[in-house]
């Protein structure tokens, strides 16, 4: 099964001491035998089809007015060692990872969605989902981001990084 997005936790300042090829290998780039591994362990979640109607509804929502300043679990920042962006895994370190968790676990997640209907509805449509906006894909996107809420909890109460994949 595909996904869109891969989370992998690992401690703390440890993304410190790997190249980008090494972070590549970390992070599973499919729901096989090594992340149902790591997702029992809570160290990866993996969203299929969803993660783009997540980040709008954890964006698009008026509470981060300033693109800047809007939620990092998509990418935050890259790799202090100056590896270019194109080849850098996206990384959150520690302090980014524990902001994003006290922001989802203070929002209505169920309330961003359906603040988003519309656009989601839309965002849905225009990238040719199989079935069309529903209350089921609703429940879904929210399913995903409580997931995405307590995966962040987790990693923020061992003061872990966060290295994201997107879909290749």
């Amino acid at each position: 099964m595909s996904a869109d997005h891969f989370w992998r936790r690992l401690p703390g300042r440890a993304v410190d001491a790997c190249s980008p090829e090494e972070l590549g290998e970390l992070v599973p780039r499919d729901r096989d035998v090594r992340y149902d591994r790591l997702a029992s362990a809570g160290l990866a979640l993996g969203v299929r089809r969803t993660a783009v109607l997540m980040e709008l509804a954890l964006t698009e929502n008026g509470l981060h007015p300033d693109p800047a300043a809007r939620l990092p679990v998509y990418g935050g920042g890259h790799r202090p060692d100056g590896a270019p962006p194109d080849g850098a895994m996206p990384v959150l370190r520690p302090e980014q990872v524990a902001a994003a968790a006290a922001f989802l676990r203070g929002s209505a997640l169920g309330e961003l969605v359906r603040q988003q209907n519309t656009v989601l509805a839309r965002t849905a449509a225009h990238l040719g989902y199989p079935t069309p906006w529903s209350e089921t894909w609703a429940a879904l996107v929210v399913h995903d981001l409580r997931e995405l809420r307590d995966f962040f909890a987790g990693a923020a109460a061992a003061g872990d990084a966060v290295v994201v994949r997107k879909a290749e």
